[in-house]
C-alpha cells in the first residue's frame, strides 16, 4: 500500500511514479513469483499473495489510479463533448493497461477534483484483493509470469481461476461507484466551460 501511495502521489505529479518504484520493487516481486511457480511446479500451493501478478493484474485496471473505471464511468453517463471524445478514444488502450492519455489528457495530473479517487480506488484494490486471497476466497496467483498489458477477466483467470477473473470484475465495478461523483463534477465543470465558450463564439 504504502508503495503504491507513494507512486500514484508521483503520477498525480505528472512523473510515471511506477518506473520509479518498480527498479526498486520489482525484484522483489519476481523472486516471490518464483517461489510460487516453484510450488506450483511441485504439486504445491502457492504461498506469497503479494507477488508480480497482485502488482499487474489486480492492484490496478487500465494503468496508474486504475483509471479503465474511470473512462467506464465516463462513457456511460459524460455529458460534455470532451469527455465523451476523451473516454471514447481511451478506453481501449486502457483495456490493455494503458492510460497517458487520460492521465495527461483529462487530466488527472495536477487535478483536485480526481486526486482521492486516483488514490483510493487501487488501495481498495490491494487491501480486498489480499483479504480475499488470504482467506482462500481466491487463488494465490500461480506464478505464471504474463505481459502486463494482458486484458482484465483474461488475466485474472490465467492468474486466479475462475475466482481471480470474478474479482477483477468485481473490483473494476467497485472502481466505477468510486469514480462516478468525481467524474460526474468534472464533467459539470466542463459543460460550463463549453457553455461559455459556445457563447463567446456566438457572440462573435
Amino acid at each position: 500500500i504504502l508503495v503504491y501511495l507513494f507512486a500514484h502521489v508521483l503520477w498525480f505529479l505528472g512523473i510515471h511514479g511506477t518506473n520509479i518504484t518498480d527498479s526498486v520493487f520489482l525484484p522483489i516481486l519476481y523472486a516471490l513469483s518464483a517461489e510460487n511457480l516453484a510450488k506450483v511446479s511441485a504439486g504445491q500451493l502457492p504461498e506469497n499473495i503479494i507477488n508480480v501478478q497482485f502488482q499487474n493484474l489486480f492492484a490496478t485496471f487500465g494503468g496508474a489510479g486504475s483509471t479503465l473505471s474511470l473512462l467506464i464511468v465516463a462513457a456511460i453517463f459524460a455529458k460534455s463533448k470532451r469527455l465523451k471524445d476523451l473516454s471514447r478514444l481511451s478506453i481501449l488502450p486502457a483495456v490493455f493497461g494503458i492510460n497517458e492519455p487520460v492521465i495527461y489528457g483529462l487530466p488527472i495530473v495536477l487535478n483536485p477534483l480526481l486526486f482521492i479517487p486516483f488514490i483510493l480506488v487501487p488501495t481498495l484494490n490491494i487491501v480486498i484483493t489480499y483479504v480475499t486471497m488470504s482467506i482462500g476466497l481466491v487463488p494465490i496467483p500461480n506464478g505464471i509470469i504474463m505481459p502486463w498489458t494482458t486484458p482484465p477477466v483474461v488475466s485474472g483467470f490465467l492468474s486466479s481461476s475462475w475466482q481471480g477473473a470474478v474479482l477483477q470484475v468485481v473490483l473494476i465495478l467497485l472502481g466505477c461507484l468510486i469514480y462516478y461523483p468525481f467524474v460526474a463534477a468534472v464533467d459539470k465543470n466542463n459543460l460550463i466551460q463549453e457553455k461559455s465558450l459556445n457563447e463567446t463564439e456566438g457572440a462573435k
